[in-house]
This record gives C-alpha cells, sequence and structure tokens, in this order.
C-alpha cells in the first residue's frame, strides 16, 4: 500500500512539472504582468497586500471595509466557479474524486484518472485566470475611497526603484491633466514592443527558477521528522539561488535589464510630469512611510539584495542599487532635463 501511495506521489509530482502546467503557470505570471502595465497593477497589489495590518493601516483601510473585500471576493470565486465555462469542469473532477474510494492519490486511482484530474486542474486554473485580474480590480475600486486608491498609487511610486515592472497610471497619484494622460498612453505603445520583450525574457528566467526549486522539493517528500522539514524550508529560495550560480547570474542579468527599460519609461514619462510633481514623487521615494520602508526591507531580504534600506544606525536610505542615495532621480536625467529647459547659450 506503502509503495502504490509512493507511486501515485511521484505521478502527481511529473503532472505538476508538465508542459501543460509550466504554460499555466508562465501563463498566469504573463496576465499579471500584463495587468500590471495596463493600470490594473496598483489594484493588484492592493489586493495582495490587505492581508498585510500595516499595509491597511498605512492606506487606511477600516474593518469594515476589509470585511466587505473579503465577501466579495468570496461571492466573486462562488460566482466562477459557477460560471458555465467552469462548473462542468469541477463536476467531473468532483465525480472522480468520489468514484475512487482511496483518495485520487492515495494508490487507488489508475494512471488514466490521475491523468484526467490533472487536465480538468490544468483547463479550470487556465479560464478562471481569464477573468480573475479584472475582477479583482474591480473589487478593490468598488470598496476603496478615491483618497485610499490615491494611496495605493502613491505607495507604487513609493516601490517603484524595487520592481522591474512599472505600472505607467501609478502616475495619476500626482495629479495629471487629461492632455498628460493622453502623452502617457502614447509613450506606452510606442514601448509595448520592448515591454513585451522584457516580460518574455523574465518569464523565461522564472520558469527556470520555478524549476529548480521544484528540484529542491522533490528532496523533501520522503522526510517525515517535523523539524528537519522545518530547517528544509528555511531560506529555501536562497539555497537554490546558491546552488546555481549560472541561473543565479542570469536572474540578476535580467533584473538589471529589466530595470534598464523601466528607467527608459521613467525618464520618458518624467518628461510629461511638471517640476511640482517631480518634486512630489521625489519626496515619495526619498521619505516613504514607515509601513512602506518595511516592505522595501521585506522584498530586498526576499531577493537577497545585501543593500539593507537602513544603515548601521537604523535611518533609513534609499536603495542605492535603484537609485543614488539621496536622490531619487538620477542627477544626469535632471541635468538633461534643466538643460532642455533652458539651452545653454552659444557664444
Amino acid at each position: 500500500m506503502l509503495l502504490r501511495a509512493r507511486e501515485a506521489q511521484r505521478r502527481q509530482r511529473e503532472m505538476m512539472r508538465s508542459p501543460a502546467m509550466q504554460q499555466a503557470q508562465r501563463n498566469a505570471a504573463k496576465q499579471m504582468m500584463n495587468s500590471f502595465w495596463n493600470g490594473g497593477g496598483a489594484d493588484l497589489m492592493a489586493m495582495g497586500l490587505l492581508h498585510d495590518d500595516d499595509y491597511r493601516e498605512g492606506i487606511g483601510v477600516s474593518q469594515e471595509q476589509q470585511q466587505k473585500i473579503q465577501g466579495a471576493m468570496q461571492n466573486m470565486y462562488q460566482d466562477m466557479m459557477n460560471a458555465p465555462e467552469i462548473k462542468p469542469l469541477q463536476e467531473e473532477m468532483n465525480k472522480l474524486m468520489s468514484e475512487t474510494p482511496g483518495g485520487l492519490f492515495g494508490g487507488d486511482a489508475s494512471e488514466e484518472t490521475q491523468k484526467r484530474f490533472f487536465e480538468l486542474q490544468v483547463e479550470m486554473q487556465s479560464k478562471m485566470q481569464e477573468t480573475t485580474f479584472e475582477r479583482m480590480t474591480n473589487v478593490v475600486t468598488e470598496n476603496l475611497t478615491s483618497d485610499q486608491l490615491k494611496k495605493v498609487k502613491e505607495f507604487q511610486i513609493s516601490m517603484m526603484g524595487e520592481f522591474p515592472i512599472v505600472s505607467p497610471n501609478m502616475f495619476e497619484a500626482l495629479d495629471l491633466s487629461d492632455a498628460q494622460k493622453q502623452q502617457l498612453d502614447g509613450i506606452k505603445k510606442e514601448l509595448q514592443p520592448e515591454f513585451e520583450r522584457n516580460m518574455e525574457r523574465m518569464l523565461d528566467v522564472q520558469m527556470k527558477f520555478s524549476d529548480k526549486l521544484q528540484d529542491e522539493l522533490e528532496k523533501i517528500h520522503d522526510v517525515t521528522d517535523s523539524e528537519e522539514r522545518q530547517r528544509f524550508f528555511e531560506n529555501l529560495t536562497e539555497k537554490v539561488r546558491k546552488a546555481n550560480p549560472d541561473l543565479h547570474r542570469e536572474m540578476n542579468e535580467m533584473m538589471e535589464s529589466g530595470k534598464g527599460f523601466a528607467n527608459q519609461l521613467k525618464f520618458k514619462m518624467f518628461d510629461v510630469l511638471t517640476d511640482e510633481q517631480m518634486e512630489r514623487m521625489a519626496q515619495l521615494i526619498d521619505n516613504p512611510p514607515d509601513y512602506v520602508k518595511k516592505m522595501i526591507a521585506q522584498i530586498r531580504k526576499q531577493m537577497g539584495n545585501d543593500d539593507s534600506p537602513t544603515n548601521a544606525s537604523g535611518e533609513w536610505k534609499p536603495n542605492a542599487n535603484s537609485w543614488k542615495p539621496g536622490d531619487p532621480i538620477p542627477a544626469e536625467y535632471l541635468e538633461q532635463r534643466q538643460e532642455r529647459r533652458f539651452p545653454k547659450k552659444t557664444q
């Protein structure tokens, strides 16, 4: 019985690493990146972070608002499960589980049954992803005030140095005019092909890392000691990076390429901003609220970034890898901006 169970687990792991599942994972990541690019990034980020007490307090979300959002998300999930393109898939999955007394992956199910169940999972996941991000965006915008939504975008601006993907709509927090919004839309269209190239490269590297991570996870299946399992999962992603230096280097190169594109996009968009808007943006980056500082520290730790957001005395400082310390907008850009505005007189 134990051998049969292990064989079933082996099949399950193989299916989880199948081309179909990898493509589903890639599609999900691509949809999220496209959502950031097309303006839903702030809302998705807000939805993902509303579980964090500091974040909720930082943007002023009340307990009542949080409960409404949670209720809307539960209703959204139920609505999607009852959708005509989803419900038949779920019903077939339930039937396969009920017809297998020992459990679908407990050793009694045939390989064909397990394979069919997995195919249904992948298909259902793909269909649900098509509408999830749009619905999540609606939940956020319908339940937060305009002031809170502005703070969400301000949060994105404060965090822009930490992400290789920029959501152009975050600049709306700077009170853009209609003419400025049209200019930003034009910049997005101009840079769309380059964004897509960077996105595909990022996904390639992420899938490689995910594959290496699965290799590590294979080692834990036969470990039953709880303390040993806990030690195994501590700093797991860091262990994978150290064990695969070539991949780690490729990840760093990808991040630098992404930041290069992000900077190109930012500088074009900065040209659209007034001096007052530039000053406001600089304040958000140089002097973010405490909850933002804490979030940045967590992200840098997860990414294995040795450049701590605090110095030896515990004082906040901007990330030197993204922006020059104390100078949220690169000096070179500011000099070029000033020169375009007031060109040097020729002799």
